[in-house]
């Protein structure tokens, strides 16, 4: 018989019965007292407070660094809001966005640009910038210190696509 019940228990894998399946209560340890007062906390937290530091010093690095856009959007705003005579308007759109070309790109590559290869400069940097739309208007400003009596000229258009280069030329 016991030889019969060990090779069930063996072979046939049959379930042991309920009475062996009791268990006791559950001995569960003593709490452990949770503190921010050890040295590992303190790192923790000066590790956290250094990196918030420096996020916010790389936001203001970032910001100065950018402020000549803003002022440069400013300035073109400012050209807009005056009534000025066309010639004049267009040459200090122009020339705010050759400063700003050479503050961003750097004076050897920006500085000796003109004419057309200047515009096409601008249209590069930006997409869908098309100053050479205008290209007549532009150079006759600029060459002949005049504008045609039959073209016409739309100010708040091209300081828009001014202040829009501006804006994407660095990206």
């Amino acid at each position: 018989m016991m030889f019969l019940t060990l090779y069930n228990s063996i072979f046939i894998q049959e379930t042991p019965l309920d009475d062996d399946l009791v268990l006791g209560e559950i001995i569960e340890p003593t709490p452990i007292p949770f503190s921010f007062d050890t040295i590992g906390w303190k790192v923790v937290f000066f590790c956290i407070a250094v990196l918030f530091a420096y996020i916010i010093y790389r936001i203001y690095i970032n910001y100065k660094k950018k402020s000549y856009l803003r002022e440069a959007v400013a300035a073109v705003q400012n050209l807009s809001n005056k009534e000025l005579e066309t010639v004049t308007f267009i040459e200090g759109i122009l020339f705010i966005l050759k400063d700003t070309a050479i503050q961003t790109f750097g004076r050897q590559e920006v500085a000796a640009l003109h004419g057309e290869k200047w515009l096409s400069f601008l249209d590069a940097k930006v997409a869908n910038s098309n100053f050479k739309a205008q290209e007549n208007v532009i150079f006759d400003v600029l060459y002949k210190n005049e504008i045609q009596p039959n073209v016409t000229f739309n100010k708040e258009e091209f300081s828009n696509k001014s202040i829009n280069w501006i804006k994407q030329h660095a990206r």
